[in-house]
């Protein structure tokens, strides 16, 4: 589907009202410990996220999510505005806090995925919307594990990775800010590493053909950038996807979408 065409739909439309949010947010700025959230490089890699989120077309609207890692909760309006009923969690309880300011008498709760296995106590779901977490997890695998627990549908994944045909997670340390690894130990799984492990956990595993329209975004996987943070984004599926946007096997070449 076209980005033309797209906006036509409701998803375009939801896109629309929440790129608006967002371009409005960054131009009001921020000061102090949230300003991270909204510097304009942080507002463009949103905008080009949730632009290819919606060019995949996925089925999304009015389905209950789960979103983990949600930080100050600049990405999930794109699921009230599908209709979605959200569950929106974060492990930092300052930035719970904060998206809980934002986005009044919606869901929101403390959730480290670092440290809790077990993810029953919120119930089940259609869909876990995972971008950006991932890769500040020191435990990327058990943390998986907890969300095929609780998801019946779809794991939407954005992560960090590492170039490389070879299967490793590749333990990693970050700073200390807000918006990195709660306890400094991230990691950079390889794209082999993810679609494994989403294989085994949710019975089919897919990476999207194209990436995001962000520089963030590796395109060429067999001479990658020396530097930046080669970002891709997975699928995992309890159901077989016929979606032309997806592939089960990376590519060498993934191309950026235009927006």
């Amino acid at each position: 589907m076209s980005l033309p065409h797209l906006f036509a739909s409701r998803t375009g439309l939801a896109l629309d009202r929440v790129g608006r949010r967002l371009r409005a947010w960054g131009a009001a700025g921020g000061q102090g410990q949230y300003s991270v959230f909204l510097e304009p490089n942080a507002i463009k890699l949103n905008n080009a996220r949730m632009n290819h989120l919606a060019f995949l077309n996925l089925e999304i609207a009015g389905k209950r999510v789960l979103e983990v890692g949600g930080g100050i909760g600049l990405l999930t309006p794109f699921f009230d505005e599908l209709g979605c009923d959200v569950l929106s969690t974060e492990a930092r309880p300052d930035n719970v806090k904060e998206m809980a300011r934002r986005r009044p008498g919606k869901q929101v709760d403390v959730l480290d995925l670092d440290t809790e296995k077990d993810l029953s106590r919120f119930g089940q779901f259609d869909i876990v919307f995972c971008y950006g977490t991932l890769y500040h997890l020191a435990n990327p695998r058990e943390a998986l594990q907890a969300m095929a627990g609780v998801c019946s549908g779809m794991l939407l994944l954005e992560t960090c990775t590492s170039p490389g045909a070879h299967v490793d997670s590749h333990p990693v340390r970050e700073s200390q800010s807000i918006n990195q690894a709660l306890r400094l130990i991230g990691c950079r799984p390889t794209r082999p590493w993810i679609l494994e492990q989403l294989k085994e956990l949710w019975g089919h595993a897919y990476i999207s053909k194209t990436q995001p329209n962000s520089d963030e975004f590796e395109t060429d996987w067999e001479t990658p950038s020396k530097h930046g943070n080669h970002r891709a984004v997975f699928v995992g599926s309890r159901s077989k996807l016929s979606n032309v946007n997806l592939a089960d096997q990376p590519a060498a070449t993934q191309p950026r979408i235009s927006s």
